[in-house]
């Protein structure tokens, strides 16, 4: 039964539960408060980005008015409320050292297909689980996320579900945020699958002894194990579907038991071996780690994908964050696609997780250390900022299947026979404005270094953009960075142009004689000028446009026309 009680506490675990002092006197907890505060405040790269300081500073004093008042649980998640006003979904309190000698409700929750249903509960009221939940305690289960989201630390709707979820059976939580009474029950209202009505009265029960707890039945035990759910304990590992072939990367960490290169290895054996039609690689229980440990996989891919041998996948889900939301990102970026439903982890966020211990307390704080903009480094992340990773093609898991030990994502992709076509983007990446510029004067790019820091060796673009640094087109933002996701300006186009030109030895007929009309100079940088005059004159820029400005999908076409006309004068 501990046992039991210990699975539902560690849906609360951000780090190993740490030592807490309990019964602080205020002092203390002044100390512990101002010390959370100002370090918050100097080693966040940007704490007032989402909430101003004056906000911050009138919570702090709001919790300050009631120090020597309230308990160590409403201390701990006082702080956590100051905290989760960063809006950032990796800066947190740990407070599962404290609310592990609280009370909780014994029961449990998922999300299937747009519906919250429960997943734990008392053996006697086994038979609703899988039920939906109408209301908890008189309230939709939206308006229970709405005030549990002053409490947890998000960036997204996705994450905060994901925290819901892990936090709703601390009775101190509940309390605190005003979902239930302190001491009152728990009602739950549900939904059957034919309809029929239910309601379940659930006791607050002590999260420290165990004696008086009930035998836990979870949903999980009711359903089919298969080999993709029999091994979610493991780092990663693949197996041979057919016409796919499925990775399962479970964490952002090396196996120590197989190193990523051997287990890299084996799955470059074993695609060479057999014509697989898809890769599969499924990150859908990865909360992060380091990005870095799947690049060896996405390196023996990308070849493929770029030569259209393969089709590749990566699978989200609401437990993909962090690195792992990274790594999807990365996969797109590669020129595969991404199935099935929102991830917690956002395009763009904080992350590079620290952690220090409050004085008094000793409770664990971790907070992020830097500003990710993927935006900086992937075509596909240009525009989307602050936000949960949509699939490209949404497919959520459903309950039925769930319980008969199908995977709704997996078999989908299976049964998919015809090429994905995903939307264009709406503006020109310099990756790939290069790759099309390539193309269109007939060069072959053949290798993957990386010729600058932000330019990874699997984006799609990267032989491409080798050719052009080799070629003496590309010069770079600085001498280390390229920003290759970045929308290409019609200028810069203009001055690639003209330098593939000159590289290549070809002097293009003049086609428009006189004066360079004024726009030119109004609107083209400095730099920029003696290229746009020239690739006017060559008839590339034909018409008054403003050269600063970014170059649509779909637009780059009669830019490349022209340039093909003044290749083949």
């Amino acid at each position: 039964m501990r046992r039991i009680v210990c699975l539902i506490l560690a849906l609360l675990l951000a780090f190993p539960v740490p030592a807490y002092a309990a019964g602080g006197d205020a002092a203390q907890r002044q100390e512990d408060l101002d010390t959370l505060y100002e370090t918050l405040k100097e080693s966040h790269p940007n704490l007032f980005a989402n909430t101003s300081e004056e906000a911050f500073l009138a919570k702090k004093t709001e919790i300050e008015s009631r120090l020597a008042a309230v308990d160590d649980a409403t201390f701990a998640l006082d702080l956590q409320s100051l905290v989760a006003m960063a809006g950032d979904s990796h800066t947190a309190i740990n407070i599962s050292g404290v609310l592990s000698n609280g009370s909780m409700f014994p029961f449990a929750i998922r999300w299937f297909d747009g519906d919250w249903v429960v997943s734990g509960l008392p053996e006697t009221e086994a038979g609703y689980l899988g039920w939906t939940i109408v209301t908890l305690n008189g309230q939709t289960m939206e308006q229970v996320c709405e005030k549990l989201g002053n409490l947890l630390s998000s960036d997204n709707p996705i994450k905060l579900r994901r925290q819901v979820r892990q936090c709703i059976a601390s009775a101190e939580v509940l309390a605190y945020t005003g979902v239930i009474d302190a001491g009152e029950d728990l009602r739950l209202h549900l939904a059957g699958p034919d309809g029929e009505r239910a309601e379940v009265v659930l006791p607050p029960l002590s999260a420290a002894d165990n004696s008086a707890w009930p035998q836990i039945v979870q949903l999980s035990s009711q359903r089919q194990e298969t080999p993709m759910t029999a091994a979610q304990d493991r780092y990663y590992f693949s197996l041979d579907l057919g016409s796919a072939y499925y990775i399962q990367f479970n964490t952002c960490q090396e196996d120590p038991e197989l190193p990523m290169d051997t287990f890299a290895a084996q799955v470059a054996e074993d695609l060479a071996a057999k014509d697989y039609e898809k890769v599969l690689i499924d990150l859908r229980n990865n909360g992060g780690g380091s990005d870095g440990v799947l690049v060896p996989i996405l390196m023996i891919l990308a070849p493929m994908v770029r030569s259209g041998a393969v089709e590749v996948w990566g699978l989200v889900g609401e437990a993909t964050f962090s690195s792992a939301a990274i790594n999807a990102m990365e996969i797109r970026e590669m020129g595969g696609y991404l199935a099935g439903e929102a991830t917690s982890g956002s395009v763009d966020h904080f992350g590079s997780v620290n952690a220090f211990r409050l004085p008094n307390t000793g409770i664990q704080v971790q907070f992020s250390t830097k500003y990710i903009t993927l935006a900086d480094y992937l075509e596909c992340a240009w525009g989307l900022g602050v936000t949960a990773i949509q699939p490209d093609w949404e497919i959520p898991q459903t309950l039925e299947d769930y319980l008969a030990g199908r995977d709704t994502v997996v078999d989908a992709l299976l049964a998919r026979e015809e090429p994905f076509s995903p939307e264009e983007p709406d503006l020109l990446s310099r990756g790939r404005f290069i790759a099309m510029l390539r193309q269109t004067v007939g060069a072959r790019a053949d290798h993957w270094g990386m010729p600058f820091d932000d330019v990874f060796p699997f984006n799609w673009y990267t032989p491409d953009i080798v050719w052009a640094v080799e070629m003496g087109i590309v010069t770079g933002e600085t001498e280390d960075t390229f920003v290759p996701g970045a929308p290409i300006t019609w200028e810069q186009a203009a001055v690639l142009a003209e330098r593939y030109l000159d590289a290549a030895g070809v002097e293009p007929p003049v086609v428009q004689e006189g004066e360079v009309p004024g726009w030119v100079d109004a609107l083209t940088h400095d730099w920029a000028k003696p290229a746009v005059e020239a690739a006017w004159r060559h008839g590339l820029l034909p018409g008054n446009y403003d050269a600063r400005a970014a170059m649509g999908c779909g637009e780059e076409q009669s830019f490349l026309d022209r340039l093909t006309a003044a290749l083949t004068s």
